[in-house]
């Protein structure tokens, strides 16, 4: 086959479909030929996902596609409630950029790319609801510090419905870390003019 500066395994691969082409067809046939088939075959098939994941890629266009990503997630979502854990399913949710560049390398990519751009990414809300700070604590303040967390998160978690139906705008600020914390918990609607309405569900049983 002519297979000069094709790697060893993809010339094995020619070279058996070389020999399924005789053995299908009972006749003589190009080697051209099967190389031809091969390359027409394949080249339909290629995306944009397999390109990026296979070569070397400029920064500029992976900095360009996690912008897009951003842009199509942030026209269904406010962008400071974009938080580590539910971007990937927001993605998923309303990225079309997000969901052509499905393969691992691509992922790392733009998350990298967005984390540099996005420090929102790296949500702290936990700490700011809760106060987290355990140096120098005893057994005993831990388990109060526990106790008390646990009566904040009954308390949060009870006022979370009467957001419903209101404009994210409208929020204060303890009640944006509240959207921002208990995510799983909260939709939106755009209004079409750069503010969005908000939906709330219970936990899952």
């Amino acid at each position: 086959m002519p297979t000069k500066h094709i790697d060893d395994g993809t010339a094995a691969e020619l070279d058996e479909l070389y020999v399924r082409c005789v053995t299908l067809t009972q006749q003589p046939v190009k080697e051209v030929e099967v190389l031809r088939l091969a390359i027409q075959t394949g080249i339909g098939n290629i995306t944009d996902n397999d390109i990026l994941s296979s070569m070397s890629v400029k920064d500029s266009v992976w900095k360009r596609l996690a912008e897009k990503t951003w842009s199509e997630i942030t026209a269904c979502w406010p962008e400071d409630v974009i938080v580590a854990p539910s971007f990937e399913r927001l993605a998923g949710e309303h990225s079309a950029t997000w969901q052509s560049l499905s393969s691992k390398t691509c992922r790392v990519e733009l998350i990298k790319r967005l984390r540099e751009e996005h420090s929102g990414l790296l949500s702290e809300t936990e700490c700011q609801l809760f106060g987290y700070d355990y140096g120098g604590m005893t057994d005993e303040q831990l388990q109060e510090k526990e106790a008390e967390d646990k009566q904040k998160d009954t308390e949060f978690r009870g006022g979370l419905p009467s957001l419903a139906g209101r404009m994210y705008s409208s929020l204060s600020e303890h009640e944006k870390l509240l959207v921002r914390y208990y995510h799983k918990n909260i939709n939106f609607t755009p209004d079409g003019q750069g503010d969005f309405k908000i939906q709330y569900q219970e936990d899952n049983p």
